[in-house]
């Protein structure tokens, strides 16, 4: 039994040579200096963690990142190609604060449906729905995007923008800020890494030295200065924490390029719902397999209970693409 892919990254995605580089990227504000100067090298295949902390310039470097802010100081290059249009096809910013973070009080169908829109797939409340419920997550369908728990939420904005055209390098912003465990975003970076995606993760200090992974230092180098990234597929020891992402039984039937996030609890816990558990699919919890790098471990109370069924409605207030240009000028 095998979890379903991730959507695969373009051919041009596997080549070892390609690379995303920011050399001495820093970015002015107004009122003070927004990002200090970063130099990384983030290759296919591999997920490279930038630690620092709240404050100091994930946004801001997840938007240069993606050609979407023009850096002060500093050049990106993908392939050694630093054309922000490329940057724009092929970069994706993943639920990046005051960007591509959708509206909380807006129903999850409504998030999917506008991200599914720019996928070119069907958008209509039944594809919604059959989308969500491939990942075991239709028990959320109406429930408000800031209900939808930590794991489900990341792994569902990070599948979407994954299936976008063109897309090779995912940049997570800050997902620890949702709380829990590291471990849960760190799995499904590992697993897109491994579909051939350039996968960037800004996280805290903290978060890094948890997973046991080395990081680059937000605003910590100038041209020229790239920190060794960390190995690929490179995975935390003995990760802990209390929800874990697991891959159901049944997912080798689903369609290629998708993944299936739901929430696992340990054996011996009282029993509840589990979402995803009554599509008929036998998803039940008993023969899961955890995604690597998880062990099973305690979760705090109602962590997995399904939301209630208040069928909130609400119109699109916000972009979630990403895609669209945000480039500053000077």
């Amino acid at each position: 039994m095998t979890s379903s892919a991730p959507s695969s990254a373009p051919s041009s995605a596997s080549d070892p040579e390609a690379a995303l580089v920011a050399e001495g990227v820093a970015v002015d504000g107004a009122h003070g200096v927004l990002l200090a100067p970063t130099s990384l090298r983030a290759v296919p295949g591999s997920v490279l963690l930038v630690a620092g902390t709240p404050g100091s310039g994930h946004t801001a470097l997840a938007l240069a990142l993606a050609g979407r802010m023009r850096p002060d100081q500093g050049t990106v290059t993908l392939d050694g190609d630093d054309d922000p249009r490329r940057l724009r096809r092929a970069v994706a910013v993943v639920d990046t604060p005051g960007v591509s973070e959708p509206e909380p009080v807006l129903p999850l169908r409504t998030v999917v449906g506008e991200e599914l829109a720019m996928a070119g797939r069907g958008t209509t409340p039944r594809a919604v729905t059959e989308w969500l419920g491939a990942r075991g997550a239709e028990s959320w369908v109406r429930s408000r995007f800031e209900d939808v728990p930590a794991p489900v939420r990341i792994g569902l904005m990070t599948a979407l923008a994954a299936s976008r055209p063109g897309v090779r390098v995912l940049v997570l912003t800050a997902p620890d800020r949702h709380g829990g465990t590291p471990v849960t975003w760190w799995q499904v970076a590992s697993e897109h890494a491994r579909a051939g995606f350039t996968v960037v993760v800004t996280c805290t200090e903290g978060s890094a030295a948890l997973l046991g992974v080395p990081a680059v230092r937000l605003g910590g180098g100038d041209a020229g200065a790239f920190p060794e990234p960390p190995g690929r597929h490179s995975r935390p020891e003995d990760p802990t924490g209390p929800l874990t992402v697991v891959a159901p039984q049944g997912a080798d039937d689903l369609p290629q390029g998708w993944t299936r996030w739901l929430l696992r609890r340990p054996s011996g816990a009282a029993p509840a719902p589990e979402p995803g558990t009554a599509t008929g699919t036998g998803t039940e919890d008993a023969g899961t397999a955890i995604l690597p790098g998880a062990e099973p471990a305690p979760e705090p109370p109602d962590a997995t209970e399904p939301p209630g069924s208040t069928a909130d409605s609400g119109t699109s207030g916000n972009e979630t693409s990403g895609n669209d240009t945000t480039e500053r000028t000077s």
